[in-house]
Formats: structure tokens, C-alpha cells, sequence
């Protein structure tokens, strides 16, 4: 589920290139400009969850709220009734490729890389377990946004789709 909250944070960040809103006095640069549009008030995601671990399918809602921190990163903080998790979205000019990084209060932690800031291609990881994910941003809209997340491992492939608005 951690990386499934990752990709509702980036999810927004595809929104595009609108008019960014300033976060307290600080505004994101370069190759990361693009999630300025996330600053600036807290995002609300509706996410299909697939049956896993011994529970039924469900639809799950978070809030997602972003500031910018030092080194020019983006970073989210994801809490709902009983997830909590914090991520963190930069731009490495040295691999040319934008990164993220991300632990919850389950015990989950993963990253991923992207070329394009829209799909993001990484590993999620709980304890010895770990998983593939590729995500797929896209915009619907200039406070609507989708994403489409498969987890592949251990023989099973679990699929997510999200929606968020603000």
C-alpha cells in the first residue's frame, strides 16, 4: 500500500505546469517547477484497493498535503484513519532522471525513478519482501488528477487506481 500512497503523491505532481500557488515563501526550481501547482492547500484521493493480505477490495480515502524543502524537493505528508506515510520528489541533474523516496507507519519503504515525472518505475519493500511497481500519472484536469499503479512479486500482481482533487 506504501507505494500505492507514492504514486497518489506524484499523481498530482502530473497535473502540469498551471500557475503555481506559494507554500510559505518557498517555491520549487528547475526541473522541479512543475509540482509548484501542488503547494499550497491539502490534496483528497479516493483509491480502489485490491484484496490483499487476508482483506476484501475496498476504497480508501487520503489527505495529502506538500511543502518544498531544502535541495529544491518536494515533500508530502499522506494520513488517513490509519495510514500515515511521508515522501519525498526530486530531479537528480547528475542521472537526468526524477526520483522518490518514501516510509509509512507500516514498515514499508520504497523508491522509484522516472525520465518524464510520469512514470515512475521502482521497489517497494516490507521486511524481506519486495515488490516491482510501475505507475502511470495522468491529468484530468487543474485539480483533478489519476493514477494507475501494478505491484508485481511473489507470483501476484495487484493493480490500483486513484483519483484526487482539490
Amino acid at each position: 500500500m506504501r507505494v500505492l500512497l507514492v504514486a497518489l503523491i506524484a499523481i498530482v505532481g502530473v497535473i502540469g505546469h498551471s500557475s503555481p500557488v506559494q507554500a510559505q515563501g518557498a517555491l520549487l526550481t528547475g526541473e522541479m517547477t512543475y509540482a509548484n501547482n501542488l503547494l499550497g492547500g491539502p490534496w483528497n484521493c479516493t483509491t480502489a484497493i485490491p484484496a490483499m493480505m487476508g482483506q476484501p477490495a475496498r476504497t480508501d480515502k487520503v489527505t495529502v498535503t506538500f511543502d518544498a524543502v531544502p535541495g529544491n524537493v518536494l515533500h508530502d505528508h499522506v494520513s488517513s484513519s490509519t495510514y500515515t506515510g511521508d515522501d519525498y520528489f526530486g530531479y537528480s541533474p547528475r542521472m537526468k532522471m526524477y526520483w522518490s523516496a518514501s516510509a509509512d507507519n507500516q514498515g514499508t519503504h520504497g523508491s522509484a525513478t522516472s525520465t518524464d515525472a510520469k512514470t515512475y518505475t521502482g521497489t517497494s519493500s516490507m521486511g524481506p519482501m519486495n515488490m516491482s511497481v510501475t505507475t502511470t500519472y495522468a491529468q484530468a484536469g487543474a485539480s483533478n488528477a489519476t493514477m494507475h499503479e501494478v505491484l508485481s512479486g511473489n507470483g501476484q500482481q495487484l493493480v490500483f487506481d486513484s483519483k484526487c482533487t482539490r
